[in-house]
């Protein structure tokens, strides 16, 4: 075993030279020389580590080291130590540790030649910042297989994570820029100026200008050769232009003539079918005619409102002589009682007269002729008080009377002026109630309609909600995620759904829609053994539903599906599971594929023989690998990948494991995502329903305000018929007034008759009066008694006869009432009828006036077809499709002037004498169909040129957008280079710059344009002069020397330091071959960039060092001790305290 290293830094700082460390560093104990370790000298803290340096490298079994640790500084780290020790061997670690391939180092193939001999395995571990804290990568070599393994935390990775993490530190260890090992000094000044741009594009974290400097190249290579074509179409197609320009005055010769030729013939067609279109339009026009007229006839002839008018004229007619017939009977029944009650009234007078005279021959007789003359008196008073009650109740008789039809007689006046009133204001009620009820018609007529359109806005915010909630549906997320996945899947189960009867067995969908996982953890590793393609998969049950789907399905829809037949495949339950499942859950699994899956056995029949299913183990967790293997198992997923296993056919048959990662989310067995046309469709049944309950409560406000209406309507009836039966009261009542007074009348006759009788009856005398008393008194009592018997029976007999006629008064007037409101009922429906007569009569005489011209028009309408057809039977199909088209294009014109019969004779004369002028041309049609064909050549070559200008036209524009992100800031990135680069030169009193060297490729894109677009070719040109007077040189292998090319390569690489985005630099032994002049400066220049506050870490190793240099307290020096010529053991604090003793 070897001594391995002692790391020094340098004590700088004037406070570090204490006894006290001193003291201290000497209690140190002896290393062991065969065991390697790190003496931290001022490690710096972590957070002084720019994210992406190197804290910590340990190596173990690497090339010369059994094992050693470095713990390198932030900033400026100087590996010394002389030749063969290991201090490159670092830098191959630092390299092969990334991630980089061996071909970097230029020292060995195989990654097992970096092992130390003599033993089989090797590391290397490094411990990187990231801003926040550390992460360990190490790379384990095993000299056996070739192989490595990698680690990050302690934890497995693969090669590709171990990539992604250096590429997110920003670490290119592959860039001479950033990592410039011992091995490869030589290449940078071999590196060519392109090379060098995009080495420089790179250490400065510029990817981006890498990129557009990539596609600034491939649009130009794009745009010369749309350029190199388009130039071959110009002149092919002026080649063509020129050949044709020979053919042209004969060829528009010939058009003319076969122009002309042809238009004749459509013309010769077009004018008998003007006319026939002129004349076939009339009789159309004719024939509608007719049939608005015999409509218009049939209307008025069938009429229902003439059946309706004729039913009720006959109605009232026949009700009106009825009518009559009662009145006239009550006529006569109010004659009868009114003579009858005269008559009786004659009688009653006669008996009281009688009365009267017996009483008053009584009265004589008994009392004295007082008496008579007080009965007189009180008779009179009666007569009197009658007769007056009789005028009062006859005055507002003849008030309301004096405005009547003087024509009735005085005697009804009265009587008719009221029943005129009444009727006139009855009339009026039954028109507003008639009015009431016509509107509440239409009142109910507009509910209904209100109804209807709120029952079919209902049924609308029905079928968009069903709709709405069928996109929560888990099938039809399904079906979304297939239509997303495959379109021409989701089409073929559409179509499907629509022909199910042409199959002779149920077909099954899309096998994503027809399964179900038992066990929503295992959707997405049963999607993954299944496959996407035989979840797209149809199942047919028989061969013939097979054949029918793939024929109708892939051949006649063109759609790209995927259909398997289930006929004689073993069903699940017919297949034995390759192995018992409790070995599959000893290992970790949970179970076979298909045992997690449910769908019809035809369905998981096509599955198992396709996919394997019943053969894949599922796991969700880790599994036993070695185990698995030790199964046989082909093919199993677990831990989220999908491993494969091959064995070898031949030699030792070794197993090769594969392995892919699988989707964490299944795609179509978990119903998927929602898309961004669900959102919208969803958002737009959301704005529907909306808008259809907005519609919905505008329907119920007019229901509301309809129903207002109808209240205010049924009101107003019921006030119109208040009216009316107050009316029905009042007359009512006149009635029973006027049977009063005729009562009155009649006793007052009586009174009257009474008086007269006694008047009479006091005027005569008696001589005897007083001997004759006693007999007269007797034969007046006697006469008294028959008078009041017969006075009785006359009463009972006058009342029955009042009564009589009474009730005949009555009929009457309600009869005549009745037959003024009949009469002008009948009139209006005879004149109502005679008008709808009238109105028949005169639509049979338009009916024949209208029959007469379409016969007419019939006529010429034949003659005119005929002669069409004579004309239009000799045309060929083609002259047939151009009278077509030019009856069309007139027709688009809307000029109706180019379509009339006279305007196309017209126009047929011109064509024919132009015609007749024309000679022939005397060209053959084969130099015609020659023109024609270059002609066509000529279009598609236009055509294509004006697609390659437009291409040509979108490449330069992105091409000069890309150039103008590109450009300037490499420019400004260039720029600072030079200004650094020529600092550092001055500092050397030396010359130097870096330009950025423009390449062109000999075609520019406009006249006058310079040259420089030969993006591939543009590079970075350094260019120095270490002598004085001499110019400058671009940098070669050539022209300066080794040591000239080691400072001019050192001093590039210190001019990125402020610019470059890697986290640490590495530079091997760029010291060798300068002059001890150059080597000071260079190193003073290093230091003083590398240690200032902010830069990216720094490793510079060299052998050798010359005494008093300069140093800085950010820098550390690490110094490599290994080889076998070293002691056993030793003290370094005594070592050290011995060198500073000397120093002081």
């Amino acid at each position: 075993m070897t001594r391995n290293e002692v790391e020094q830094k340098p004590r700088v700082v004037k406070d570090s030279d204490s006894e006290e460390e001193e003291e201290e560093e000497e209690e140190e104990e002896e290393v062991e020389v065969k065991v390697g370790r790190t003496l931290a000298n001022g490690i710096g803290k972590a957070h002084e580590y720019r994210a992406g340096s190197i804290m910590h490298i340990s190596l173990s079994n690497f090339i010369t080291y059994d094992r050693i640790e470095v713990t390198p500084g932030p900033h400026m780290n100087m590996i010394i130590g002389p030749n063969g020790t290991g201090k490159s061997s670092i830098v191959c670690a630092i390299a092969l540790g990334l991630g980089e391939n061996t071909s970097v180092m230029k020292r060995a193939k195989d990654i097992s030649e970096f092992v130390k001999h003599g033993h089989s395995h090797g590391a290397i571990e490094i411990t990187l910042a990231t801003g926040s804290g550390s992460v360990r990568i190490k790379r384990e070599i095993a000299r056996q297989g070739n192989k490595s393994t990698w680690k990050i935390d302690g934890r497995g990775a693969t090669f590709a994570e171990v990539q992604r993490r250096t590429r997110e530190l920003r670490i290119q260890v592959n860039n001479l820029c950033q990592f410039l090992p011992q091995d490869r000094v030589v290449e940078f000044s071999k590196m060519s100026a392109q090379a060098l741009l995009k080495q420089t594009q790179a250490a400065v974290g510029r990817e981006d200008l890498q990129q557009l400097q990539e596609e600034l190249a491939k649009r130009r290579a794009q745009e010369r050769q749309a350029m190199g074509e388009i130039a071959r179409l110009r002149s092919d197609t002026e080649t063509l232009r020129k050949q044709n320009a020979l053919l042209e005055r004969d060829v528009q010769r010939w058009q003319e003539r076969q122009t002309a030729e042809s238009q004749l013939r459509v013309l010769t067609a077009l004018v008998p079918l003007a006319r026939y279109a002129e004349i076939k339009a009339a009789h159309d026009a004719a024939r509608q005619a007719r049939h608005a007229a015999n409509a218009a006839f049939v209307a008025a002839r069938d009429s229902a409102e003439a059946a309706r008018l004729e039913a009720a004229v006959g109605e009232l007619e026949a009700a009106a002589a009825a009518r009559e017939r009662g009145r006239r009977a009550a006529g006569d029944e109010r004659v009868g009682g009114e003579r009858g009650v005269r008559q009786q009234a004659a009688r009653v007078e006669r008996l009281e007269a009688e009365q009267g005279e017996l009483r008053a021959e009584l009265a004589d007789v008994r009392t004295q002729a007082q008496r008579r003359s007080e009965q007189i008196a009180a008779l009179r008073a009666e007569v009197a008080r009658l007769e007056a009650a009789c005028a009062e109740d006859r005055a507002p008789e003849g008030e309301a009377g004096a405005g009547a039809d003087e024509e009735e007689g005085e005697g009804e006046g009265q009587g008719q002026g009221e029943g005129q009133g009444e009727g006139r204001r009855a009339r009026e009620l039954r028109g507003r109630q008639l009015q009431l009820a016509n509107e509440l018609v239409a009142i109910a007529d507009e509910h209904r309609a209100i109804a209807s359109t709120g029952q079919r806005l209902g049924a609308d915010v029905e079928r968009r909600s069903a709709q709405l909630h069928g996109l929560d549906d888990e099938a039809a997320r399904r079906r979304e995620a297939l239509r997303r996945a495959h379109e021409d899947s989701a089409r073929a189960l559409e179509w499907l759904e629509a022909n199910r009867a042409l199959f002779a067995q149920h077909v099954f969908g899309p096998a994503c829609l027809e399964v179900s996982v038992r066990d929503a953890r295992y959707a997405a590793l049963a999607e993954a053994a299944v496959g996407a393609g035989s979840l797209r998969t149809f199942v047919a049950q028989c061969d013939g539903d097979y054949h029918v789907f793939t024929r109708e399905a892939n051949d006649r829809l063109g759609l790209r599906v995927s259909v398997a037949s289930a006929a004689g495949l073993r069903r699940p339950a017919e297949l034995r599971a390759p192995h018992a499942a409790d070995a599959l859950r000893a290992l970790g699994f949970g179970g076979y594929a298909a045992d997690f899956l449910d769908a019809p056995a035809p369905v998981l029949a096509v599955l198992c023989a396709r996919d394997k299913i019943h053969e894949v183990p599922l796991a969700l967790g880790a599994v036993d690998h070695a185990a698995s293997e030790r199964l046989r198992l082909r093919e199993y997923i677990a831990d989220g990948a999908r491993f494969t296993v091959v064995r070898g056919r031949y030699g030792s048959r070794a197993p090769t494991v594969s392995a892919a990662r699988i989707p964490a989310q299944p795609r179509l067995l978990g119903g998927g995502a929602e898309s961004d046309e669900t959102r919208a469709a969803r958002s737009r049944l959301g704005a529907e329903i909306d808008a259809l309950r907005d519609a919905q409560a505008a329907n119920e406000a007019a229901m509301k305000r309809l129903a207002q209406r109808e209240r205010a309507a049924r009101d107003a009836h019921r006030q119109a018929a208040a009216h009316e039966a107050e009316l029905r009261d009042a007359r009512r009542a006149r009635a029973a007034a006027a049977e009063r007074r005729e009562r009155q009348r009649i006793h007052a006759e009586t009174k009257q008759a009474q008086l007269r009788s006694l008047v009479a009856d006091a005027r005569r005398a008696a001589p005897d009066r007083a001997a004759a008393a006693a007999a007269a008194a007797r034969r007046i009592q006697r006469g008294l008694r028959d008078n009041a018997r017969a006075r009785a029976q006359c009463a009972a007999a006058q009342a029955a006869h009042a009564a009589r006629a009474a009730r005949a008064c009555h009929a009457l007037a309600r009869a005549a009432l009745a037959g003024l409101r009949d009469s002008r009922a009948l009139a209006e429906l005879r004149a109502g009828l005679a008008r709808l007569r009238e109105a028949a009569a005169d639509a049979l005489a338009a009916l024949e006036q209208a029959s007469d011209a379409f016969s007419a028009a019939k006529a010429r309408a034949r003659d005119a077809l005929e002669e069409t057809r004579a004309v239009t039977s000799h045309l060929t199909d083609d002259e047939r499709e151009a009278v077509r088209a030019e009856q069309d294009r007139r027709r688009r014109a809307a000029a109706p002037e180019t379509t009339a019969s006279h305007a196309l004779e017209a126009e047929l004369a011109t064509c024919r004498q132009r015609l007749s002028m024309a000679a022939a041309s005397g060209v053959s049609s084969a130099v015609i169909a020659q023109f024609d064909e270059r002609q066509k050549r000529l279009a598609g070559m236009v055509a294509q040129a004006q697609l390659l200008d437009a291409e040509l036209l979108r490449v330069r524009r992105r091409k000069r957008h890309a150039r103008e992100l590109w450009e300037q800031p490499l420019a400004d990135v260039v720029a600072k280079i030079s200004d650094n680069f020529r600092a550092m030169f001055d500092h050397i009193h030396c010359l130097g710059e870096v330009s950025l060297k423009k390449a062109g490729d000999g075609l520019a894109e406009e006249a006058g344009s310079p040259d420089d677009e030969d993006y591939d070719n543009w590079g970075i040109e350094i260019r120095v002069a270490f002598r004085k007077n001499e110019a400058l040189q671009p940098l070669d292998n050539h022209r300066q020397s080794g040591g000239e090319r080691a400072v001019s390569t050192i001093l590039y690489l210190q001019a990125l330091q402020s610019l470059v985005a890697a986290p640490f630099r590495v530079v091997d032994e760029i010291n060798q071959g300068m002059d001890e002049r150059n080597e000071r400066l260079v190193h003073s220049l290093i230091v003083d960039s590398a240690c200032q506050q902010g830069s990216s870490q720094y490793f510079l190793i060299t052998p050798k060092l010359l005494p008093d240099l300069d140093y800085h307290p950010l820098m550390k020096v690490l110094c490599i001790f290994n080889g076998e010529w070293q002691p056993e053991s030793f003290n370094f604090g005594k070592y050290i305290s011995n060198a500073r003793s000397r120093i002081h």
